[in-house]
């Protein structure tokens, strides 16, 4: 009644999450970019950190929080589910 998925199965199912992670809108470069330039400068820079997001043509500020607030959730759950599927087949990160 209850059937396991094989590893088979489950090594297919871990590749298509990892593209789907590959894929999403946290995942792309600039965005990762942005991230880091705004974790380097102190709270309260955001003049600074305007002036160099736009000087090195990244998305602003208002666009990074928009992003964030919008994927943050769908990031969760790819993780999660890879996580689930790593812990299933005994990999470990």
């Amino acid at each position: 009644m209850f059937r396991r998925k094989s590893a088979q199965s489950l090594r297919s199912e871990l590749a298509s999450v990892d593209e789907l992670i590959a894929a999403h809108p946290l995942s792309d470069p600039s965005i990762r970019r942005a991230h880091e330039i705004i974790e380097s400068h102190g709270p309260g820079d955001t003049e600074a950190i305007a002036a160099e997001l736009e000087s090195l043509g990244l998305p602003s500020l208002d666009e990074v929080g928009t992003i964030q607030a919008e994927q943050t959730a769908s990031w969760w759950r790819l993780h999660r589910r890879r996580r689930k599927l790593t812990r299933r087949l005994g990999i470990t990160d």
